[in-house]
């Protein structure tokens, strides 16, 4: 019998024939290929082997008797690592087999075996290989700069302007947390230096014992001391602890070998001004680029400090930062652009190949590639929409719309998918849904984005379930809507559709669903890994949402399921008005907004009527109109697309006059106006 070689190997060869054995170990080794011969005796021993060796692809002949168990069970040792499987087959007894191998054999290789064949097909899948692990490496590395530069740029505007510091400290650790995932974060601030009221605040995912506190304490007041002369003689007697441990982790503590974790520290400072010392611990050592964020976030929170001081150096910098995120945007666009360019050649050149006659194996290959063609369309769109998105150039075009029509789409388009994966997919809604003012493709779009997922992450023989129902505002837990529109927080006896994508899939932890629409956010998890993508699937959906003025809310058990729940403002035209003028602020420069009351309704109309005989309102392309009666009061309401400042101050003066004259001064008619300028993102209410 062959002697097993139990080496570190690239290649495992399974068998019972030794001469096979011998001929494939010869041969791979003849060209410089590692590989080790394994004898097989039984499923169990082999599996074992294979666990406890590393393997990038194994070949299996069809002697074994149990090879199509072997080849499965193979397969899902390590669905992340993808090990190519190869199987050995004679042509008789493959052809009186009635097993699908289709997700558990990548190659197969007829016997008697031609030996420049298998020699250029494991060549070309050890390249394969490589290429796979440099890429899911640079794509590891790509997506934490991006999502720590995200997180970064939006700390920089949360901090802006804010003068309370509590809240300073509340946003930094929130950043901390997100872009450098600490163990603990430990932050001594001067609260009030003079009465030596300074506080150590902790934020820590497990409590640390009597021994341990006492040293960190020590620890940080030294850093501080060597840090600002200020402190060198400094009193911290009366330092006060505030420790906020994370509740998951329940009774559980850090001893004093806790201090052997990777740490980094800085002042929070400007100038010679010294405000604190923060120090962070974590057990996974830090890389170049989180010192590089870990820098950054102090700096961000410091700057604030000095607000009043500082304000036209901070005003400048987020001009620079607006720049840059256009430029991002900009960048992003035009290699998405350029990448989706030969993509259609090269789709087209597959299916070419594929029309020809040729090898099994080759068409394995040739399937392959266009399902990395298909799925590397689907980033690269992803990416358009995000920069549409981002540079307000995605046109939405609503209408009066009944959203039934959309659920079939959404049975057609996933019925068969969920039957492969065997998961009960049903869609329950109410006879009678009312009309929303909305984009079809877009709400397409979202139900797609959000079906999908579900599909994604719930494993064979789930469920999902997809319902819609109408609801009232009131009945929505408003504290629970991830990141709301201003008009669904201020909306009252409001109607909406509820739409819920629920699945009995893997979940997300409570501390993880607030990251889950930001953009290039994946949260780690095997199984998240290996199904892909780039996390921006859920950021363009909640963008889509926002533009309909809806809101999402999420509810999420680990390794139980989730559901996601989408509101959408039923159809009339006050809610169609605002939804218009949501885009256009959004599109335009600038939009002038002018709303008149009054609980007169005949003297209201009157004035408006006088207005536009007059031209002084007048019925532009770029402008919208509506009047309704609401509580006894009358209300007019109209904006114009990127009007002059001058044009639209004459004309405020205008109304104001009338308003104020004889005719009008008894009647209570009430004039607000606003300006929303896009270029610096603020509402201004004049």
């Amino acid at each position: 019998m062959f002697d097993k070689i139990l080496i570190m190997a690239n290649i495992l060869m399974i068998s019972k024939n030794d001469n096979i054995l011998k001929e494939t170990m010869c041969l791979f080794s003849e060209h410089g290929i590692f590989n080790t011969p394994y004898f097989y005796d039984n499923d169990e021993n082999t599996i074992n082997f294979i666990k406890e060796n590393d393997f990038d692809t194994i070949l299996i002949d069809d002697e074994i008797d149990s090879y199509p168990i072997l080849l499965r069970q193979i397969k899902n040792i390590d669905p992340e690592k993808n090990i190519f499987t190869c199987l050995l087959y004679t042509m008789q007894k493959f052809a009186n087999s009635d097993e699908d191998f289709s997700g558990f054999v990548d190659v197969f290789f007829q016997k008697p075996l031609q030996k420049n064949i298998l020699i250029s097909t494991v060549n070309s899948l050890l390249k394969i290989r490589k290429n796979i692990e440099k890429f899911k490496q640079d794509n590891k590395e790509l997506n934490k700069s991006l999502y720590q530069l995200d997180v970064l740029y939006n700390t920089s505007f949360k901090l802006s302007g804010n003068l309370d510091k509590e809240k300073l400290y509340e946003i930094m650790f929130e950043a901390l947390e997100k872009t450098l995932s600490f163990d603990m974060a430990c932050a001594l601030i001067h609260t009030n230096s003079r009465k030596n009221e300074d506080k150590l605040i902790i934020h820590s995912l497990k409590k640390p014992d009597t021994a341990l506190l006492e040293t960190i304490k020590q620890q940080i007041i030294s850093i501080s001391k060597e840090n600002s002369t200020q402190n060198s003689q400094k009193d911290f007697s009366n330092l006060t602890i505030e420790e906020h441990i994370k509740p998951s982790y329940g009774n559980q503590n850090y001893d004093i070998k806790f201090l052997n974790s990777d740490k980094l520290t800085a002042p929070i400072s400007v100038k010679d001004e010294n405000f604190g010392t923060l120090l962070i611990y974590r057990n996974k050592p830090f890389q170049k680029e989180d010192v590089v964020c870990f820098q950054s976030i102090v700096h961000q929170v410091s700057s604030p400090l000095r607000a009043i001081t500082l304000y036209n150096e901070i005003k400048n910098t987020n001009i620079e930062l607006k720049k840059l995120e256009r430029i991002k945007s900009e960048f992003v666009s035009i290699v998405s652009h350029e990448l989706r360019t030969p993509l259609t050649p090269i789709n087209n050149s597959l299916d070419i190949v594929l029309s020809e006659n040729i090898s099994d194996a080759a068409k394995n290959f040739t399937n392959m590639a266009k399902r990395n063609v298909a799925r590397l369309s689907r980033m690269i769109e992803d990416l358009l929409d995000l920069s549409r998105i981002e540079t307000g150039k995605f046109v939405f075009k609503f209408n009066k719309y009944n959203i039934n029509s959309s659920f079939d789409f959404l049975l057609k388009t996933f019925k068969d998918q969920a039957q492969n994966k065997d998961i009960d997919f049903k869609i329950n809604i109410e006879d009678i849904l009312p009309d929303i003012y909305a984009d079809s493709g877009k709400i397409e779009q979202i139900l797609t984005n959000l079906t999908a997922n579900a599909l994604k992450f719930t494993p064979n023989g789930g469920k999902i379930t997809i319902s819609a129902k109408n609801i009232s505002i009131n009945d929505i837990n408003k504290s629970l809507l991830i990141n709301p529109v201003n008009t669904i927080i201020s909306a009252k006896d409001s109607k909406y559709i509820n739409i819920s994508i629920k699945d009995t899939g893997i979940g997300i932890k409570n501390e993880d669903i607030s990251k889950i629409f930001d953009k290039f956010s994946q949260i780690e998890n095997s199984l998240t890994r290996n199904a892909g993508g780039i996390g921006l699937g859920l950021t363009i959906t909640k963008h889509f949402i926002d533009a309909h003025l809806g809101a999402i809310l999420v509810k999420s058990e680990e390794n139980k399921g989730s559901d996601f729940n989408v509101f959408l403002p039923v159809y009339s035209e006050s809610k169609a008005f605002e939804i218009d003028l949501n885009t256009a602020k959004k599109l335009n420069n600038s939009t002038s907004l002018l709303t008149l009351k009054s609980h007169n309704e005949a003297k209201c109309i009157s004035l408006i009527s006088r207005l536009k005989n007059e031209n002084i309102i007048k019925n532009l392309k770029n402008s919208k109109e509506i009047s309704y009666k609401d509580s006894q009061t009358y209300t007019y309401k109209t904006y114009f697309s990127n009007m002059q400042k001058s044009a639209f101050d004459f004309m405020i003066n205008q109304i104001e006059k009338l308003i104020n004259g004889p005719e009008y001064t008894a009647c209570g008619i009430v004039l607000e106006k606003a300006v929303f300028n896009k270029e610096h993102d603020d509402d201004y209410s004049i």
